[in-house]
């Protein structure tokens, strides 16, 4: 039996270049009946840069800063989700469920393959970006760290 895809998670990073894997995920999802999860993670802040915020800014201005910037990044997943909804309405008229949208605090690569272990994924759907050589071997990229470790399979969307 070929196996199939209940559940797609697209792991966006908000770019602007997003609409290729965006529309892939929503064609997969109405082709499989699948469910859609949306999820951007919120990296974390390095040491350096989290003693110098916590010796400059007040715990209460911290936690309100927190609370705008994760709701300004809720407002964007779910305006861009919009759109796609709306302009793609009669080929997602088949969609059982709504995508559903989820922000994530940690380390990208982890925290993608978490809530794709978590929401019992079939599939992750990722953006590529072109970086150089030298970049990659010293930083690496998410999309890489995430194919390399996924026990889900991962579809990478080149971004052009």
């Amino acid at each position: 039996m070929l196996p199939k895809i209940n559940t797609i998670v697209y792991a966006c990073d908000l770019d602007a270049k997003t609409q290729a894997a965006m529309e892939l995920v929503l064609s997969l999802a109405s082709t499989h009946k699948a469910k859609v999860i949306i999820m951007h993670a919120i990296e974390p802040l390095n040491a350096q840069a989290s003693n110098m915020i916590n010796n400059y800014i007040t715990e209460d201005v911290r936690s309100e800063m927190r609370k705008e910037a994760l709701t300004e990044i809720d407002g964007r997943m779910k305006r861009l989700l919009s759109e796609f909804m709306e302009k793609y309405s009669a080929e997602l008229s088949n969609l059982e469920t709504p995508p559903e949208t989820v922000i994530v605090n940690g380390v990208p690569s982890e925290s993608i393959q978490r809530l794709a272990a978590e929401k019992k994924a079939d599939l992750i759907v990722m953006n590529s970006r072109t970086h150089g050589r030298l970049s990659q071997m010293i930083i690496g990229s998410t999309a890489n760290k995430v194919i390399h470790s996924s026990s889900i399979p991962v579809l990478v969307v080149p971004i052009k």
